[in-house]
């Protein structure tokens, strides 16, 4: 019987294992030698700088070769060339300057603690990698790693015993075993190191067009910053509370709290059915937010010598960057999707391989910035016979806030959200059926190869504003939407009232209908002034003009951001455009809102937008469901709103279907009739009462 091999079992085990510093295991090894270093030489940085010289220099040789290097584009390589030069340096220094510089008779004893800690994590990974493309049975697995954890605990224990009083010795090993433990769990739930053959190299090569795809840019960049950017905050941060508090358990208990239990929230979250609409990327903007304050404020406790709130800030720092880490790996899949969307390449190992080469070079590049800093705060500190004298601490997080914050903006320059994620996938489902629709493969052409930019300040305008026009949904039960057919929401206006909370409140996408006028900078102001300010009486007629012109900034802001569809209203030749972007919109999986009173109607005493009940209403816009009908063959449904400003509610209504069968115009004023009097009666306005419903 063959057993299968062990690639799939694991696959989230490798974003889980990169989501912290190192590894969570190797954050472990770098602090044992920051106390190794304490005790053998009474600082904790040539510990901590030996270790990610020997750190780096692994890493660095299995990815400085030609054919990897060129997969870096010309900035990053000039960024790697400047950065291992700088690290080099150090390394040298340390290694051959520091030694001559200070009178420390143990400091070769911490060369050989630092030596046997990293050849331990290479060996046991390369047992671990031979038992795993063994197939070794778990338990023959597990002892083999015990067999190697325990050679290297009995050479430590002779360099130790032979240098060391008895219970200096005994200490040291206590914490190297610790350490064992954890690397041995950690060794025991990954999957096979995964390495490029010349046949995966060949996959690497970058299919034409696919570097001038906006959406992959923006992916690539916030990945590559963002790592790199966890190296260095990791290695800093952990090293300065390492050196002002000496609590090696502290730190290591608080490395493990603040990345499991994060990583294992927000899995849950983005894996649970009930969370189907959660984005991986307002998820990525959380962990980034948060990690830029928390260094904020570690920067400022290390300032004051606060050690309990530095401790409390490492715990964020490290939740933060835990929560960016593992939403970038729920991002990764909409990659592939997206590299199929252009290139029609089927295979996903090349968009894998890639993705790790990069995670590659962002850490080493991390790396190699942490251990800069470590090399100024060795040979530059203020005092280092005094751990609380190392004056540059603060000075040395600015890298890494740098880097926190470029992440944060790469990751607002990132177009892909949940539901065009979801756009995505449908239409590669068409695609992979046979099928195909123009309207949709537009609008992500648009989304994802040009450069767009989400609008998230509209988002934040909304969330600022729901308070001050807090509203009750009522009956929203009754909006049951189909699901390949968007609708077409209804709403009345309400002077301003209608537009604000419909979209502040309505819980669906949509893209609003808004005149022209509003959409055009040069006519917002004196379309403003004439339906909404020129009304207000209790505003000194002098400054109704100057205020409609002080607003129309925003307005123009917010129109554009709503992703609104402009209506030519007042010229029915330009009106033929309104209904074609409708449909097309609606062809590419979009619901409306459109608000359908007649401000002008005759009936009125003056015009303008009724500031309580219903006007009467247009019919001509029933015709955006006519054009959608005879492009798709499908009838959409029609849902009535009524926002009512006196009792702050918004209630829907009963919806009613187009009927392509009906004549054309007494279909439209069919369904407009319907509409206004099912918000007569969601208003109990005793006017006209609804005759039929069609669902």
């Amino acid at each position: 019987m063959s057993t299968p091999p062990p690639m799939k079992q694991s696959t989230k085990s490798v974003y889980r294992a990169k989501a912290g510093l190192l590894s969570f295991p190797h954050l472990l090894d770098y602090l044992y030698c920051l106390l190794a270093s304490t005790v053998l030489v009474g600082q904790p940085l040539p510990g901590g700088a030996l270790y990610m010289v020997a750190h780096i220099s692994m890493l660095g040789s299995r990815l400085m070769h030609p054919y990897k290097l060129r997969y870096l584009n010309r900035r990053y390589r000039i960024t790697g060339i400047v950065l291992s030069a700088m690290s080099a340096v150090i390394a040298l220094l340390l290694l051959l300057i520091y030694p001559l510089r200070v009178n420390m008779p143990l400091l070769w004893v911490l060369f050989g603690v630092v030596a046997i800690v990293k050849l331990r994590e290479e060996i046991s990974k390369r047992i671990n990698q031979s038992c795993l493309l063994r197939c070794l049975r778990p338990i023959q697995r597990v002892l083999r790693l015990i067999e190697a954890e325990a050679l290297f605990f009995i050479l430590l224990a002779l360099v130790l015993f032979f240098s060391l009083q008895t219970d200096t010795a005994w200490y040291l090993l206590g914490g190297f075993a610790l350490t064992s433990i954890f690397g041995i769990y950690s060794l025991y739930h990954s999957p096979p190191v995964k390495t490029l053959n010349k046949t995966q190299e060949s996959k690497l090569e970058i299919p034409p067009g696919l570097n001038q795809v906006n959406a992959l840019r923006a992916y690539h960049s916030v990945y590559a910053i963002t790592f790199t950017a966890l190296q260095v905050t990791m290695v800093l941060a952990y090293t300065f509370i390492a050196v002002t508090a000496g609590d090696l358990l502290l730190c290591m208990g608080i490395a493990f709290v603040f990345t499991y239990l994060p990583s294992r929230i927000v899995s849950r979250i983005l894996r649970s059915p009930r969370n189907l609409n959660r984005d991986p990327s307002n998820l990525l903007l959380a962990g980034l937010l948060l990690w830029l304050v928390s260094l904020i404020l570690l920067w400022k406790n290390l300032t004051s010598q606060n050690s309990l709130w530095a401790f409390i800030s490492l715990g964020f720092i490290t939740a933060g960057s835990s929560i960016a880490s593992i939403s970038l790996k729920a991002l990764h899949g909409s990659m592939g999707d997206i590299i199929r969307f252009v290139t029609d390449v089927e295979d996903a190992e090349f968009g894998n391989n890639l993705r790790e080469l990069q995670l590659s070079f962002a850490n080493l590049f991390g790396q190699m910035i942490a251990l800069i800093g470590l090399g100024l705060l060795l040979f530059f500190g203020k005092d280092q016979s005094a751990p609380s004298g190392l004056n540059l601490q603060p000075t040395l997080l600015v890298p890494a806030l740098i880097l926190v914050g470029s992440a944060l903006l790469a990751a607002f320059r990132f177009p892909l959200d949940k539901q065009a994620s979801g756009k995505l996938e449908s239409f590669l489902m068409l695609k992979e059926n046979g099928e195909t629709n123009k309207a949709l493969q537009l609008q992500l052409e648009k989304l994802l190869v040009e450069v767009y930019r989400r609008h998230y300040g509209i988002k934040l305008l909304i969330l600022v504003l729901r308070p001050f026009f807090y509203i009750d949904l009522i009956e929203k039960e009754k909006v049951i939407l189909d699901k390949d057919i968007p609708c077409i929401f209804t709403c009345n206006h309400g002077e301003l009232y209608g537009p604000i909370v419909t979209n502040l409140f309505i819980p669906y996408s949509f893209r609003p209908w808004v005149i022209n006028e509003m959409m055009d900078r040069e006519l917002i102001a004196d379309y403003i002034y004439t339906y909404t300010f020129k009304r207000q009486r209790w505003l000194p007629e002098s400054l109704k003009l100057p205020l409609s012109r002080a607003v129309t900034p925003a307005l123009a802001w917010i129109m554009e951001s709503l992703d609104s569809i402009p209506v030519y209203r007042n010229t029915p030749g330009e009106l033929i455009k309104t209904f074609r972007a409708s449909a097309s919109a609606m062809e590419a999986g979009d619901n409306l809102l459109i608000f359908p009173e007649n401000p002008n109607d005759p009936s009125q005493e003056k015009n303008g937008y009724l500031r309580d009940g219903i006007g009467n209403f247009f019919t001509g816009f029933v015709s955006v469901a006519q054009v959608y009908q005879r492009k798709t063959g499908k009838s959409p449904l029609f849902f009535p709103i009524y926002a009512d400003k006196k009792n702050r509610l918004m209630r829907f209504g009963k919806p009613i279907r187009y009927n392509a069968q009906n004549n054309k115009v007494d279909e439209q004023r069919r369904v407009s009739d319907y509409l206004r009097s099912e918000m007569l009666r969601m208003a109990a306005i005793d006017q006209l009462a609804p005759k039929e419903e069609i669902n």
